[in-house]
């Protein structure tokens, strides 16, 4: 029998190239492109052929490279070997990971827990810590890590994912090449890198800035000759150019819209059953709830369906988050709690507004339900404000009244960068509260006589209110002082139900930025300037 060592074609220019072999089906030897054997030699396993013209094969010697004629490149044999890349390959052996020349010599001396390929003469690697570096082809390590994990080199950059859990890219010095991070990367294609927030999926270019108009998505593609398939939150299918506008917009199938209502139609039984869990002490603490063992084994399996609970019982990672004190355990009591009330009684609360009471004068009574609300809205409050004293920019010599400032997180992140600081809020929400620095006044912001200052902050707060109770607040407020609002201007596609949320609860709603300007011009204010912090904008006004 005569065998095809590989087989020859031409590109446009007329230039000859090698098509190298590749697995047969059976995956036992290696095929030409036209299907015929290309050695006489068979194995346990064989991959592709790589250049230089060798392929990873398994025998019962072990596992090693062959040569197109199907012969051993060398003689050594390994636990594992995989392809060449930049005339380097991965192989195990005793010791763990490393790479090795063609003729089976190491590149370099040091083992690792695991490699992957050079691409681009780099190589990601990771130790038996777990921790993940990048190694030139000496097996040098290039600055910056560790890192929890790390990506190959594309287009000059890679993407890794740091200890904090955040996703950036990197250059072959191993710097980051922006100040930005992100839940989720992708390698870049042409310039351009999938990303994702918290608010979703969009492109960026290499200098990190968004390129997708502000929009988010749920799923999308990397670019493909200057459009890319994006699919959004609510499921429909979108073609978008490189300015984010929509060209073409493919069939969404039925079943496809039928699995999207059902898993809406059913979506409260998740937080409903974490909530069930908690008060039934699944996550620890004692139990508020007292069940029978049959019905606890029924509960703790809905745990394992949502990640809480492992096979063995155990608290898994996320299942650990709702521990007694954490943050989240207190986020999801109130959302299926207090919260909850609002969107039980929605019918008659959307069609009656008289039914739309003061959410935290209604829960101001019960110590339990009002330390919960605040330690939740004091917890959000941590995460939004640290940072924000140089977008305020408020003055050194300035009095500054956060009015409604809760347990004082935006004035804690001001800090001494203003001359006096005076926080204000229900009697109920401060008790027993000190922070240096900071002068703590109870007052009922809407009637009592508001504390003298330069500047008034009202931070996520109008939003919970009316036009009308608005208006009378803002007109309160006096005119010789500057005042900032921090709040969210809604979008056409986002914002929805957050603002649906509010207008349950208290009457309120999230505002588009006409809607601002309008609630301003009729207070007797104007505003002068804006800057957008952490999904919300905030707002310079002055008296007009």
């Amino acid at each position: 029998m005569t065998f095809v060592s590989n087989a020859i074609c031409a590109n446009f220019r007329g230039e000859k190239l090698t098509v190298l072999p590749r697995p047969s089906p059976c995956g036992k030897f290696h095929i030409s492109n036209d299907g015929e054997r290309t050695h006489n030699s068979e194995f346990d396993w064989v991959l592709p052929f790589h250049k230089p013209g060798l392929a990873p094969v398994g025998d019962f010697t072990g596992s090693y490279h062959i040569c197109l004629d199907g012969n051993p490149a060398y003689s050594i044999r390994f636990k594992r070997t995989f392809g060449f890349y930049c005339d380097l390959a991965t192989v195990v052996d005793e010791r763990g990971f490393f790479h090795i020349h063609p003729d089976g010599s190491p590149a370099y001396s040091n083992r690792w827990d695991w490699c992957g390929n050079f691409q681009q003469q780099i190589c990601a690697v990771r130790n038996e810590n777990g921790e993940y570096y990048h190694i030139k082809t000496d097996g040098k390590m290039i600055h910056g890590g560790p890192h929890s994990y790390a990506g190959d080199f594309r287009e000059d950059f890679a993407v890794v994912r740091g200890i904090d859990g955040l996703c950036r890219h990197i250059n072959f010095e191993g710097q980051y090449i922006y100040d930005s991070s992100f839940l989720d990367l992708d390698v870049f294609h042409k310039g351009f890198a999938r990303a994702r927030d918290e608010k979703g999926w969009y492109h960026i270019n290499t200098e990190g800035a968004d390129i997708s108009a502000g929009e988010r998505y749920a799923e999308i593609e990397p670019y493909y000759n200057g459009q890319a398939l994006v699919r959004t939150i609510t499921g429909e299918y979108l073609v978008i150019d490189e300015d984010g506008k929509t060209v073409s917009s493919p069939v969404r199938s039925e079943s496809d819209i039928n699995q999207y209502f059902q898993s809406q139609a059913v979506s409260y039984w998740q937080p409903l059953a974490i909530r069930l869990g908690i008060l039934s002490g699944l996550a620890g603490g004692e139990p508020v709830n007292s069940i029978s063992e049959v019905d606890r084994i029924v509960l703790e399996r809905s745990w394992v369906e949502l990640g809480l609970i492992s096979e063995n019982g155990g608290l898994s990672v996320l299942g650990e988050k709702l521990k007694p004190n954490r943050k989240w355990r207190d986020r999801f009591l109130y959302w299926t709690g207090p919260q909850l009330e609002a969107w039980i009684n929605s019918e008659k609360r959307l069609t009656n507004p008289a039914e739309r009471t003061d959410f935290f004068a209604q829960h101001s009574s019960n110590p339990s339900i009002n330390q919960l609300i605040h330690r939740v809205l004091d917890s959000y409050a941590m995460e939004d404000w640290p940072g924000i004293s140089n977008t305020l920019d408020l003055g050194l010599d300035a009095t500054v009244v956060d009015l409604g400032g809760g347990r004082g997180a935006l004035l804690r992140a001001i800090g001494p960068s203003v001359a006096k600081r005076i926080l204000v809020d229900r009697p109920e929400v401060i008790k027993n509260l000190e922070i240096e620095g900071v002068e703590i006044t109870s007052c009922d912001i809407f009637s009592d006589e508001l504390p003298r200052g330069d500047v008034y902050i009202l931070s996520r707060i109008l939003h919970d209110w009316s036009d009308d109770i608005c208006k009378g607040l803002l007109k309160r407020i006096p005119k010789s002082a500057n005042l900032v609002i921090i709040d969210r201007v809604a979008e056409p596609s986002r914002h929805g139900l957050l603002s649906l949320n509010m207008l349950l609860l208290t009457g309120g709603r999230e505002r588009t930025e006409e809607g601002w300007n309008k609630l301003y011009r009729l207070s007797g204010w104007e505003m002068q300037k804006k800057a957008d912090w952490s999904d919300h904008t905030v707002m310079f006004l002055r008296s007009d």
